[in-house]
């Protein structure tokens, strides 16, 4: 049960760091930071919240997203054809590339938004650590 947890908090994760890749359109003018978290949502509004982004940070952040999508819809792919949870061969790549893209998406920040985006990072990290003891 505890290994169908994980599997599914990754897959969640990778899901999310994807969703706002996916998201309908740019936020109109005026709608920034919490509202995007809510267009976008999943992993990838979590770590951008309460962060305003100028329109050239979300044309790149929109870029970074783009990139990873074909690999990250790869390694989903592959889980849902073996029907069960992911490997941690898998579910190590999953983490690797969520790593990789925030840390793309991070050092296109300013230093300031960087340490609100830190602290997003880390309260989204401690959620995901005390879901996994709980399941344990």
């Amino acid at each position: 049960m505890k290994v169908i947890r994980i599997a599914t908090l990754a897959i969640a994760l990778c899901a999310g760091m994807t969703s706002v890749a996916a998201a309908q359109g740019q936020p109109e003018q005026g709608q920034q930071g919490q509202g995007e978290m809510r267009r976008g949502g999943g992993m990838g509004g979590m770590l951008l919240k309460d962060i305003t982004l100028t329109d050239a940070q979300k044309a790149q952040i929109k870029t970074i997203r783009e990139r990873y999508v074909p690999q990250q819809m790869e390694l989903r792919k592959s889980v849902q054809a073996t029907g069960g949870a992911p490997d941690e061969a898998t579910r190590a790549k999953m983490m690797d590339l969520q790593e990789k893209q925030a840390g793309e998406i991070r050092a296109i920040l300013t230093a300031d938004q960087q340490k609100v985006f830190d602290v997003n990072l880390k309260a989204m990290r401690d959620r995901a650590e005390a879901r996994k003891k709980s399941s344990s």
